[in-house]
């Protein structure tokens, strides 16, 4: 074959490719797809968002006493609730201790806010942590008169007082579950 015949040749067949490839201009359909749900939309009187539940309706604690449950031999437990008074939401995963409430002999039960004492101790007094929903209970405990303290020492913290700013003091008796509620609890 002539050199000039072969480039004739090789340059008619990249025309035809060239040609072949750009003649016709097709758009590439995409495979097809399953149709997509429609969701209702929602109406003046629906929410596609589900309603907040409020953390004070919670479902009972797994910290919380069976109503069989008798405390040790000689001994007490206290359970109740922690609330926020900032938030009004229940404390989750609150430290809590009960300081002993101590008198001097004779001190009668109207005076011992006023003449009585307690000394906190994070390392001896009974000391809990409130659950998800601010539940807490101290199982097992000594009989005796407490005071709350919520916090620690090291970090914000509140000893429960009543409206005259006094000490709240709570009796544990001996073989007895003292339920005190929902405490509302406010920082200093």
């Amino acid at each position: 074959m002539r050199p000039s015949l072969s480039i004739a040749f090789l340059a008619t067949l990249m025309a035809v490719g060239v040609l072949g490839g750009c003649g016709g201009e097709t758009t590439p359909t995409p495979p097809p797809t399953a149709a997509a749900p429609t969701a209702a939309a929602p109406t003046a009187d629906t929410s596609p968002l589900e309603a907040p539940v409020s953390p004070l309706e919670a479902p009972a604690s797994p910290l919380a006493l069976p109503e069989e449950y008798t405390p040790a031999d000689g001994k007490s437990a206290v359970t109740g609730r922690l609330i926020d008074f900032t938030t009004g939401n229940p404390m989750a995963f609150q430290n809590l201790s009960l300081p002993a409430v101590l008198c001097a002999p004779g001190v009668a039960e109207e005076d011992k806010r006023e003449q009585c004492f307690y000394m906190i101790d994070e390392a001896f007094d009974p000391s809990t942590l409130t659950d998800p929903n601010g539940d807490f209970i101290f199982k097992d405990i000594p009989a005796g008169e407490y005071v709350m303290f919520v916090g620690s020492l090291m970090t914000e913290n509140a000893v429960l007082k009543d409206e005259l700013e006094r000490p709240i003091i709570w009796k544990a008796e001996a073989d007895h579950v003292t339920a005190i509620g929902d405490l509302v609890v406010e920082f200093e």
